[in-house]
């Protein structure tokens, strides 16, 4: 997500031998008894390759947010992107097999005295303090709005704060790039370390559900971060500094999953298509800010909750045991 100039929320207590709270390790074949696949939900938690075993993560088969797991922020912790919305948990809601963070266009005022004119959801692992293994392999499945002004994201952030390292694993800026999703690496202050992008569907097409992942391994030249789509490898990189990796290797990172509203790389959602005003440029190409082409570039509608919905159908964490 490389949020700037936001600083480091303070990490809390390990849980658990491996920082993973309640979860243990749970056989690779094991049923969870979830829904049929063409729903929200999967069937059978089905490792993606032998050798894996499940060790934590979120069905999202409640009727409310897992306590133990996440906690709704309720902040506006974007400010360093000049991102526009106040994050409310009222914008998180678990039922039905998923979550649901979606983006509304209303009037708060945020904790902090700060006025919005939009509001979204944030959960975090590290603020219940649950934190997870440098090696494992972390995965999402999801599906996400086609348009402007909505971010959503899948990330870790290290223990000692996301500007230590940040592994972002899913973060779809539409009004870029239409159809299309991101995997970045920021390690050590290197922002943009190593970016690949890959198509996952077309915008003017009503949102499917895609899995999300990032395998991260042990590798002769350092620590190798390997980035999936649909099961297929779509971008590496062998992280050869590491010094980000003194920390504890049974509780490295955290999860956060939240969809922003606005800000330098998406654009205000009810503002001109394909225009990034805070950058003064055009998302894709074209003469600012009157010329900017709009091609595949979907406008919110805020009458429909489902047009601004980030659904989230299950996250796991494997490691190799």
């Amino acid at each position: 997500m490389a949020y700037r100039g936001t600083g480091k929320i303070a990490a809390l207590v390990v849980v658990g031998a491996m920082g993973l709270g309640a979860c243990q390790p749970v056989p690779p074949t094991t049923s969870l008894g979830i829904g049929a696949t063409t729903t929200a939900t999967t069937t059978t938690v089905v490792p993606p390759t032998s050798g894996w075993a499940l060790v934590g993560g979120d069905e999202f088969n409640g009727n409310a947010v897992n306590s133990t797991n996440w906690k709704p922020y309720h902040n506006t912790y974007g400010d360093g992107n000049h991102e526009l919305a106040c994050l409310t948990p009222n914008n998180v809601v678990e039922s039905g097999g998923a979550l649901s963070i979606t983006a509304k266009k209303e009037q708060v005022t945020c904790p902090g005295g700060s006025v919005r004119q939009y509001t979204s959801g944030f959960i975090g692992s590290r603020d219940v303090g649950k934190y997870f293994p440098r090696y494992a392999r972390f995965e999402i499945r999801a599906k996400v709005p086609h348009a402007q002004g909505l971010w959503p994201a899948f990330w870790l952030r290290h223990r000692n704060g996301a500007s230590v390292a940040e592994v972002d694993v899913f973060e779809y800026f539409h009004s870029q790039h239409p159809g299309k999703g991101y995997a970045t690496l920021h390690l050590d202050g290197r922002k943009n370390l190593s970016k690949g992008s890959v198509g996952f569907e077309s915008p003017s097409s009503v949102s499917g559900w895609h899995t999300w992942a990032v395998e991260i391994s042990p590798d002769p030249s350092g620590v190798r971060f390997d980035f999936f789509m649909d099961g297929t490898k779509f971008h590496s990189y062998v992280d050869t500094q590491h010094n980000w990796a003194s920390a504890d290797p049974s509780a490295t990172w955290d999860i956060a999953i939240n969809q922003a509203v606005g800000g330098d790389w998406v654009g205000g959602p009810d503002d001109r298509l394909g225009y990034l005003a805070n950058l003064n440029r055009c998302s894709i190409s074209g003469a600012a800010p009157t010329g900017c082409t709009t091609t595949g570039i979907n406008r919110v509608d805020w009458a429909d909750h489902a047009d601004a919905t980030y659904a989230i159908d299950y996250v796991r964490v494997f490691v190799r045991p």
